[in-house]
């Protein structure tokens, strides 16, 4: 029943609920735009996707301030584990707005 309550979403487990309200203070207090945090998740996608955007994916997000030189990869080579934080702060900002919570 709670299923079609939700529009045929299932119920989100409580560590993904913990880490959207951490995000939406993250956002809240930081200033933070979320269409540019977004925008920074499709970035990393496409970098996934393509390895030749991953320079561009991480100088979109040092430059829209969602990443700080200091956060920036240390070592040579793609940062899958960068990527998919970036990725999955995209994907749960866009659910704080469809929530009405942003």
């Amino acid at each position: 029943m709670s299923l079609v309550k939700r529009k045929g979403k299932p119920d989100q487990s409580d560590q993904i609920q913990q880490t959207k309200n951490r995000l939406l203070k993250i956002i809240q207090t930081s200033g933070a735009d979320p269409q540019k945090i977004i925008l920074a998740g499709k970035y990393a996608m496409q970098a996934v996707r393509n390895p030749e955007m991953y320079q561009m994916a991480l100088s979109f997000a040092v430059k829209n301030g969602i990443l700080t030189q200091d956060q920036m990869p240390k070592e040579s080579g793609i940062d899958y584990k960068l990527l998919a934080n970036g990725i999955t702060a995209g994907k749960l900002t866009e659910e704080l707005i469809a929530e009405g919570k942003l």
